[in-house]
């Protein structure tokens, strides 16, 4: 390919861009989707919004790798962890990988609400921001310019749940030897014991009842478990020998394989 004569800016010319474009400074931010449809649609709102803000796409962590191994240093990433989870994976899991790839580069999530668990644990993998699909394409652009320039972003709901987020897991049932349950999970599984119903599970975790169902099946996996009734004598037994029998009372007549 012939070459354009153009000087080639330093990756961290490109990343923190010195040219200012409408009076602000260019910013150049990788955006890591997945999803055709989010990806194109956001990366072109926020350019459209702000030319300043330098949007590149990535479709798969591997492509998003490679691009920050030749050089192209972005000052900040967006990515929508929910779209690089396998179906039937965990968020989560996918959470901590991708702030294990990025090392030093300031990561910013994106969050739908339905894991409630994952704007927690992004700020404890010290992932910079979290950012709502519920807010505006202002919001998400102020957003990756906070974090781009060193600063955190998290919605101020997250800020005063925390505390009480905490306190819960508290109460939550231990993970049983080689059975990997996300704080989430383990949440559910505390109301399974409890002898909740998935609206009622739904409606205590502020989610779907379609996704307290997938929660319902996700630990009938992870503990090897055809019920409900085994999953809680699986998870307690270990810890609360004396409970299996009171547990047996009550959900005896459940010997079906659970279908949400």
């Amino acid at each position: 390919m012939a070459s354009s004569g153009k000087a080639v800016p330093s990756p961290r010319a490109a990343a923190r861009g010195p040219e200012p474009m409408n009076g602000r400074r260019s910013i150049a931010a990788l955006l890591l989707d997945e999803t055709p449809l989010t990806r194109e649609s956001l990366s072109a709102g926020l350019s459209l919004r702000d030319p300043s803000l330098q949007m590149r796409t990535a479709a798969s962590l591997g492509e998003a790798k490679a691009m920050l191994a030749a050089g192209t240093q972005p000052a900040v990433v967006l990515c929508n962890v929910v779209s690089l989870t396998p179906p039937n994976g965990s968020v989560l899991a996918t959470l901590r990988d991708v702030a294990g790839a990025f090392g030093g580069t300031p990561l910013v999530v994106l969050s739908d609400g339905e894991e409630a668990d994952l704007p927690l644990e992004a700020s404890r993998l010290g992932v910079r921001g979290c950012l709502p699909t519920s807010v505006g394409l202002a919001v998400a652009q102020e957003a990756l310019r906070l974090v781009a320039d060193g600063g955190t972003f998290f919605p101020s709901p997250f800020l005063h749940r925390v505390p009480e987020r905490r306190e819960a897991t508290e109460d939550d049932p231990p993970a049983p030897s080689g059975a990997a349950l996300t704080a989430r999970q383990r949440g559910v599984l505390q109301r399974l014991r409890e002898g909740k119903s998935n609206r009622v599970i739904a409606q205590e975790l502020g989610i779907s009842e379609n996704t307290a169902k997938v929660h319902v099946r996700g630990i009938l996996r992870a503990l090897g478990a055809s019920n409900r009734a085994e999953a809680v004598r699986k998870a307690w037994q270990p810890a609360e020998p004396a409970a299996q029998e009171s547990f047996s009372r009550v959900w005896g007549r459940d010997r079906r394989p659970d279908r949400g």
